[in-house]
Formats: structure tokens, C-alpha cells, sequence
């Protein structure tokens, strides 16, 4: 065929056995290969290798195509188009939202990396009050929310949201859920204060149903990066409050920071949770995320090997992918099932998502919490305004975003944080990609394997 070559759109990722998944990042289309012809295909090398029915069947599939790149771009320009007015209409019919509120700016920890260390030298910044929760629900959630959500997400944040100071405000917000069959409350904390506050935990209607809780890795980097101002180390507290979290009932997140130069204490924290049990566990849901310290975007052959390993044993062990990519597994269902992938990294900007601080101030990213100029709104004299900020974050999608529309990742991706955009590369109109492509394929590599151990 005259100018068949491979897809601008392919990606691949070795599954053992000599096989690879290709996965088109623009037909969505997955197939397994030998590893060799996706390595192939991956470096552009000549086609010839391809029988004329292989070359046919990965044409239809979209690994190869017979567009110019310049075609190829317009093609995908016009299906991210459509992908999201799909999305916006899907939004607005599932009213699915969720608001997180920042309780206090106040922490008991003083973390080695932490970003809002710049918000705990100021002073004058009160905790959230109980008034503020009955003033938020009966004056400013109707104007949020003008058409009643289906579904909402309440979220517990801070600095952290679980000092006892902070008691009453969360009891308004827990009786408010009490009433609303709809509701679900989360708190990420470092649970360091568990034992003060653990009768608002549980499964029950109206409690803490949920905990994000995090782990630096192992033993000895934990407590070298999380730490109490006093110096006094956290990593055997945070352990014990896990298990004291099991027995509550709740469902557990933890949060496993992965370190650029420093997967070994990754790895020997995944052998520790499995030697305590704690992986596994059906309450206990293990995730990692890369710290902003974890600089480059792309890791060595050596560090991606090790990170692949690490990834792969925790899916094996758990049954799950430890990333918050759960919506690829339907891609491997393309076949049967329409899965709409991702054209915005985050809900920054939306009309479904936001962060309110005690001050009344509207945030879209947590990372920018407590920082008014990033603000996207804000709640005062009984109503709701918002900024240009906001309409900002709204643009922020993959139409907008040159370097992505030309990635072989970007509808599984959606551009990557737009906070980190802005301040390593000095915009938030550009990619930051921070790894999103190892997580991306080592997710549908653990979803695959897991189906065929089913099977």
C-alpha cells in the first residue's frame, strides 16, 4: 500500500512471553503481537517484515495508517473534538461532583518536600468553623450546584484536616451526609491523630467511609522525610494507624511516593506491607504516585526496568493496578464497550469540582490551595463569584495543548497537571508529562495479565 507506515498514535508494551500489546493512541484499539514486530513498528523501520494480511488487519486497527502525519494530526484533531462534546453532555447527564474542603492550613508535620510550606508561615489564617459548614450548605452548595448532583464526593484536606481543633466543623459536615443517601466522605490525612478522632470513622452513613493515607517508602526514607517539627518520626505510627483503620472498617488508600534514584526503599516497603499483610488486604488499596521531586520525564533503562517490577508485583499480589488509571482497564474491551478516555488530566476549571478553604476562597487544584491569585472563585456576602482563573482551567484540554495533540499518550493521559505545567515549564499551555507514559502502559500491561490469569 502507498504510504503505509506506522501510526504517529502507536504505543507498545512488552507482556512476557516474548508478546507486546500495541495500543493505538488514537483508535484505542489494543492487539497482541510478537515483541519483536512492535519494536518494529515503534522505531519506524521498513514494513516489509508484515505479511499483506498483518498489514491490512493493524491498517484497520490504526497501528499503521496511510494518512501523512500532518493528515494524521487533523484526524485526531477533529476525534478529540468530538470526544469532548461527548464528555460534556455524559458529565452533565451523570452530575457526578465533588468538593473538598480544606479544614485548616495548619499541619502537625513538617514533611521535607511538602508544598505548603510557604502557607505555614502565615499567620492569621483560622481553621474552617462549624458557622462557615452550615453557612457553605445552605447558602453556596445550591449556587454550585444548581442542579442537585446524583452523586457527590465530600473530601476532608488541609494542611491536616484531622487535628482535633477541627472536631466540630468535620461533626456538620458528617450530619449534613447523614441526611443525603447520595453522599460519600473522604479524608486524606496523616492520620497521626487517629486515636483522637477515630469515632468518626466507619462504614456507617454519615462517617468517614473512606482514608488517604501516605507512605515515603520504606522505613528509613519515611522518616527522613516525614517527620513532626519536633524531629520524631512517624513511619511505625503511620503502620499501626493503618491497622487501626482496618479494624474501623474503612476503606483504605495509601499513597506510596515514588522517589527518582530511591525505588529500592519502594520496593522493600511493598516486601514490608506484604510480610505485615497489609497488601492485599480487602480494605487496603495500594497506590503510587511521583513525587515533583521525581524531576525527570523519563526514567533510566535500569530505574524503568526496576519501576516496572515493583509495579507489576504489587497488581500480581493485589489483583490491581497500583495507579488511579482503573478507567483503561475498558479499553480492553474496545471490541464490545465505548470507553471515553481522558481530554483533560484533571477537573480543574469544571463545574463539578472544587476546593474550599476557610477563607471562602475557590481553588481547582490542591496545590494551589491558599495561594488567592490561583484562586478560581470565591463564596462571600451570600454569593458565589468566580475568576479568570477559572476559565483558564477550563480551556485547559488537549485542543489546547500543541505538544500533547502530537503524543502517542494523550487520550490516556489528558496533558498532565496543569499546576506543574505552569510552574516547571512556564505555563500551564503546555505538557508536563512527569512519567505519565511508564504508568500508562505498565496499567494495561497489570489489566491484561490479570485477564489472562482469569481466563
Amino acid at each position: 500500500m502507498k504510504g503505509l507506515r506506522a501510526s504517529s498514535y502507536l504505543n507498545h508494551v512488552d507482556v512476557g512471553n516474548g508478546t507486546s500489546l500495541l495500543f493505538s493512541g488514537s483508535t484505542l484499539c489494543i492487539d497482541l503481537v510478537p515483541t519483536k514486530y512492535a519494536r518494529q513498528l515503534s522505531e519506524g523501520q521498513d514494513l516489509s517484515f508484515l505479511l499483506p494480511e498483518e498489514k491490512e488487519h493493524l491498517l484497520k486497527r490504526g497501528h499503521l495508517t496511510v494518512l501523512t502525519p500532518k493528515r494524521e494530526l487533523e484526524e485526531f484533531r477533529k476525534l478529540v473534538h468530538l470526544i469532548l462534546e461527548k464528555r460534556t453532555a455524559i458529565d452533565a447527564k451523570h452530575r457526578l461532583a465533588a468538593i473538598s474542603f480544606i479544614m485548616t492550613y495548619n499541619c502537625n508535620l513538617s514533611c521535607s518536600y511538602c508544598y505548603q510550606h510557604s502557607l505555614a508561615k502565615k499567620k492569621g489564617v483560622p481553621a474552617m468553623s462549624a458557622e462557615f459548614v452550615d453557612r457553605f450548605f445552605s447558602e453556596y452548595y445550591p449556587q454550585l450546584f444548581p442542579t442537585a448532583p446524583k452523586k457527590l464526593i465530600i473530601t476532608l484536606f488541609g494542611g491536616e484536616p484531622l487535628l482535633p481543633s477541627n472536631r466540630e466543623a468535620i461533626l456538620r459536615v458528617l450530619a449534613y451526609a447523614r441526611r443525603r443517601p447520595s453522599i460519600r466522605i473522604h479524608v486524606s490525612t496523616n492520620a497521626t491523630t487517629l486515636s483522637e478522632m477515630a469515632d468518626l470513622i466507619g462504614p456507617e452513613k454519615g462517617s468517614i467511609q473512606s482514608v488517604q493515607v501516605t507512605l515515603d517508602g520504606d522505613r528509613l526514607l519515611h522518616d527522613k522525610n516525614r517527620i513532626f517539627a519536633s524531629g520524631k518520626r512517624t513511619f511505625d505510627g503511620t503502620i499501626a494507624a493503618v491497622r487501626k483503620l482496618i479494624k474501623l472498617k474503612a476503606h483504605i488508600s495509601l499513597r506510596v511516593h515514588i522517589h527518582r534514584g530511591k525505588l529500592e526503599a519502594a520496593k522493600k516497603l511493598i516486601d514490608y506491607l506484604e510480610k505485615e499483610k497489609i497488601l492485599g488486604h480487602p480494605q487496603v488499596y495500594v497506590y503510587f504516585t511521583p513525587l515533583t521531586t521525581y524531576g525527570c520525564e523519563k526514567n533510566s533503562p535500569s530505574e524503568s526496568s526496576l519501576f516496572g517490577q515493583i509495579f507489576q508485583a504489587v497488581a500480581s499480589r493485589t489483583n490491581r493496578p497500583p495507579s488511579n488509571l482503573d478507567f483503561m482497564d475498558g479499553f480492553l474491551d474496545m471490541q464490545t464497550k465505548k470507553v471515553l478516555p481522558k481530554v483533560r488530566f484533571c477537573g480543574a476549571g469544571g463545574d463539578n469540582f472544587f476546593i474550599v478553604d476557610p477563607l471562602g476562597d475557590i481553588y481547582g487544584c490542591y496545590e494551589e490551595a491558599g495561594h488567592k491569585e490561583r484562586r478560581i472563585g470565591s463564596l462571600a456576602a451570600g454569593k458565589v463569584r468566580f475568576s479568570a482563573v477559572k476559565g483558564m482551567y477550563s480551556r485547559r484540554h488537549l485542543l489546547n495543548l500543541p505538544e500533547c495533540m502530537r503524543c502517542s499518550a494523550a487520550l490516556f493521559c489528558g496533558g498532565g497537571c496543569p499546576c506543574e505545567a505552569r510552574i516547571k515549564k512556564g505555563g500551564m499551555f503546555r505538557a508536563y508529562c512527569h512519567q505519565n507514559k511508564e504508568y500508562i502502559s505498565q496499567t494495561l500491561k497489570a489489566f491484561f495479565l490479570r485477564r489472562e490469569v482469569k481466563t
